[in-house]
């Protein structure tokens, strides 16, 4: 029964580890969805995001989005964003942060990953990627 029981608490804490969100939604102007396993959430102030998230502004619309690493991340009117990949454990050494921009703007305060790390931060886009080493800036893509 106690290795049943040991299987059980193993499997709920790995299963938890696996999903764990990147940040949330802290800001919506407008409209905007977020992409997820083929499903399709509406975004609302407060949504969780997590890796593989692809989130998309309607016209007129905004999002603003803060990480676990403090990284805050704004999306302006009819952009798409795709968080690759997101893994946040400074106790173990571990950060990442990969996400592309397939159209839109972006604009981004860095946190505490690229002062970590400075090779965990990059953004991709249609021509070129930016390694992000700790900053403000802004990405436009047409």
């Amino acid at each position: 029964m106690k290795a049943l029981l040991m299987l059980l608490v193993v499997g709920f804490f790995s299963i938890s580890l696996a999903i764990e969100n990147s940040g949330f939604i802290k800001k919506l102007t407008g409209e905007a969805i977020i992409k997820r396993d083929n499903k399709i959430i509406i975004v609302k102030t407060g949504v969780k995001i997590y890796p593989k998230d692809i989130i998309i502004t309607k016209n007129n619309s905004s999002v603003g989005i803060i990480f676990k690493d403090n990284t805050l991340i704004s999306l302006g009117k009819n952009t798409e964003f795709i968080i690759e990949e997101y893994t946040f454990n400074p106790e173990e050494k571990q950060e990442a942060f990969i996400s592309r921009i397939t159209k839109g703007t972006l604009s981004c305060l860095t946190g505490l990953m690229p002062k970590l790390n400075p090779d965990a931060m990059k953004i991709k886009a249609k021509t070129a990627s930016i390694g992000i080493r700790g900053t403000h800036f802004l990405i436009s893509v047409d």
